[in-house]
């Protein structure tokens, strides 16, 4: 899967990389020797891409870390990884959660979807350099996916973050999940009013609402808290 890129060195590597391999074991992943490899790569050209690039707002190597790597690998608890599951991410800036999921979960097969062009380059020179298959880039906004016969009840897993209001983001998302499809975001506190007021929505499109929670991704912190909708299968 993964095509060595190069030793990487960096400042706070050290620290980063203990922390990464905390953060793993209180999640119950077990990754690979390569997987590790992969993810210390990508945690290293984020932060060098970011020197120039505006793709995330994290600037640190722990930041890229807790928020991003491991917060993205939380997801995993919302659903279950499987040969022939089909996933797309919405927004997926930097490849977060998407491109990280993939690392780790090499069985998914995985569409990344962001209107900036920048953040598209950035995950293409990824997936490049990791030598990852299976997985696609396509710089477009989101909306215009929902017309295309090819994304239209597709995807076993949609991903979402930071790209609207939960009721606009369900909306957008619903026509391209497949019957049994699940939608699964990071959610917070002000989440249970607002399934309340969506209820009617959720009722409308056939959908109910899981919450669920995955462990804190550093010691003593809080759990990760995700909202995972569910698609009818009719």
């Amino acid at each position: 899967m993964y095509r060595a890129a190069g030793r990487v060195t960096d400042r706070d590597g050290g620290v980063a990389d203990q922390l990464l391999r905390r953060g793993l074991g209180r999640l119950g992943i077990h990754a690979t020797p390569a997987q590790l490899e992969a993810l210390t790569f990508y945690r290293s050209e984020l932060l060098r891409w970011a020197a120039r690039v505006n793709l995330t707002g994290f600037r640190s190597d722990e930041a890229i870390v807790r928020e991003g790597i491991l917060r993205s690998l939380s997801y995993k608890a919302a659903f279950e990884p499987a040969p022939g599951l089909v996933a797309v991410d919405i927004g997926s800036g930097a490849g977060l959660p998407g491109l990280v999921l993939k690392i780790c979960y090499p069985e998914i097969e995985m569409l990344l979807v962001d209107a900036a062009r920048r953040r598209i380059t950035f995950t293409r020179h990824l997936i490049r350099q990791l030598g990852l298959s299976g997985v696609r880039c396509l710089w477009a906004r989101a909306e215009s996916l929902q017309g295309e016969t090819e994304h239209r009840g597709r995807y076993h897993l949609a991903f979402a973050r930071a790209v609207g209001a939960l009721p606009e983001v369900v909306a957008l998302v619903e026509p391209l999940l497949a019957p049994g499809g699940r939608l699964v975001i990071q959610c917070g506190q002000e989440t249970a009013p607002s399934l309340q007021a969506m209820r009617a929505l959720l009722t409308a499109l056939g959908m109910r609402a899981l919450v669920v929670q995955a462990p804190g991704v550093d010691e003593g912190g809080p759990p990760t808290q995700l909202l995972a909708l569910v698609k009818s299968l009719q």
